[in-house]
């Protein structure tokens, strides 16, 4: 792991949170403390206590509590981050246990009002029967929830279409450190105007981020937004006059640091009628990348990459089935096309196929209409992303170096350099990604200890940065 912190023992301070919160679920248990340490990244931070707040009321409290007694608080979705975003050695609160309501669907709108804590699988089991969709979809969307996805502004296989999830949002209602409930969109307004206090904080704090995107016009119009998966930091060029000073996208991907997310009014999409899966067969994944700039033009839904090392975790944890129906070669795109009709989208797969053909780097390719085969390709990206940990009985790989992203048409020199890198520090490992946005996860067999690390993250800057 690449780091361990164990919170020493501090039964005083717990002591006094729990009895801080009266009714609420405080748990401190050593076993319960453990669970919680840990997320989908390398680290592990045991928190001091975890809690399962039942409304917002609860939140509150909790939040106050935190506040007076100076515990550090992380709000943990469904525990899915692979850079140690759920963990923290304070208060960990979970919100996947009660707050999980979808409040609201206006199908006329297109939006949909929901609690933090609601899985996104859920969600569109919720949203189905109005023919809707949440566009964003990660692969872990069976236990992520929404107001994960608005901590890390998650995206997903079809994020070349749809974009990440701070586009899709309309309104959040948040909690602010001292438990002050206020409601974020084009500005800062108390969900409560009865609440003399909540409306005066509101008030500072448009004033105080109206102030500091004055002051930072330059700089936030250069440095922030320059390409499609730009999603570290906070995205403060929202804020900028031209983008209409939307507070509610730019606090998305802030992962917890500014409020606590209560509830989220999203944008949803109609899904296409039409779609097709091409998936594509390559010698290398740099050949694979070089490709993607070609595809694009299409406008596909989603154009994924993954490399020989995902197929070798199925084969060897799934068995030979499992990966039966990919086409001849050592890295693979997958992408969908959609159209207002099937046979539109076959006119537009068989033209982007002569394209690449032509274009003398694909081996193979093969289009999947059939619906069950095309569920079973779309496991080999999906399972094999998060069996890829353990790609056999022997052998533990690591996160750590996430969702890298580069402008597409610069993400092959990307991979070859980083290729390089990696064979030069004598590393290996699975990739994959959203290879249409441009983005690369990677999951390494470790070698060396914490230095030799440093050294080899030192070098990924000075080549890669």
């Amino acid at each position: 792991m690449t780091a361990t912190l164990l919170a020493p023992p501090d039964d005083d301070l717990r002591t006094r949170l729990v009895a801080a919160c009266p009714g609420v679920r405080v748990d401190t248990t050593a076993g319960t403390r453990a669970r919680y340490a840990y997320d989908a990244s390398s680290y592990r931070v045991a928190p001091l206590a975890v809690a399962f707040p039942a409304d917002v009321a609860e939140l509150q409290q909790l939040l106050r509590a935190c506040a007076d007694l100076a515990v550090p608080v992380t709000v943990r979705g469904g525990g899915t981050s692979m850079a140690g975003n759920a963990i923290g050695e304070g208060l960990v609160i979970d919100t996947s246990r009660s707050l999980r309501r979808v409040l609201s669907v206006d199908a006329e709108a297109r939006t949909a009002t929901v609690e933090a804590g609601v899985v996104l699988d859920d969600l569109a089991r919720e949203l189905r029967p109005h023919g809707l969709a949440f566009a964003p979809d990660p692969s872990s969307k069976s236990r992520a929830t929404i107001g994960g996805m608005l901590g890390n502004d998650a995206c997903g296989n079809h994020s070349v279409r749809w974009g990440r999830t701070s586009s899709h949002v309309v309104e959040v209602e948040v909690l602010l450190s001292d438990g002050t409930h206020v409601r974020v969109a084009d500005g800062v307004t108390a969900v409560d105007p009865d609440d003399a206090a909540a409306v005066r904080r509101a008030a500072e704090l448009e004033a105080e981020l109206r102030t500091m995107a004055r002051e930072n016009l330059a700089i936030l119009r250069t440095e922030l937004g320059r390409i499609g998966r730009q999603v570290s930091g906070f995205h403060l060029d929202e804020l900028l006059p031209e983008r209409g000073f939307d507070v509610a996208r730019a606090l998305v991907g802030s992962e917890g640091t500014c409020a606590v997310v209560v509830t989220a009014t999203v944008r949803l999409v109609e899904p296409p009628a039409a779609t097709s899966l091409l998936v594509l067969g390559y010698a290398d994944v740099v050949d694979a990348a070089t490709d993607v700039p070609l595809i694009l033009p299409f406008e596909p839904t989603a154009t994924e990459g993954i490399d020989d090392a995902i197929v070798a975790t199925m084969l060897a944890r799934r068995g030979p089935d499992s990966v039966a129906a990919l086409p001849q070669g050592r890295a693979w795109l997958y992408v969908e096309l959609d159209g207002p009709t099937q046979a539109a989208v076959q006119a537009r797969t068989d033209e982007l196929l002569t394209a690449l053909h032509a274009a003398g780097r694909l081996v193979e390719g093969v289009v999947v209409d059939d619906p069950v085969q095309r569920a079973s390709l779309w496991r080999v990206r999906e399972d094999g992303a998060g069996l890829s940990t353990r790609p056999d009985a022997t052998t533990q790989t690591w996160a750590g170096w996430e969702d890298a992203a580069v402008d597409p048409s610069r993400l092959a020199d990307y991979l070859r350099d980083f290729r390089a890198l990696t064979a030069e520090h004598g590393l290996s490992g699975v990739l994959y990604g959203h290879f249409g946005a441009g983005c690369v996860h990677v999951q390494a067999v470790r070698v060396g200890g914490a230095a030799r690390r440093r050294r080899r993250a030192a070098a990924a800057a000075r080549t890669l940065g």
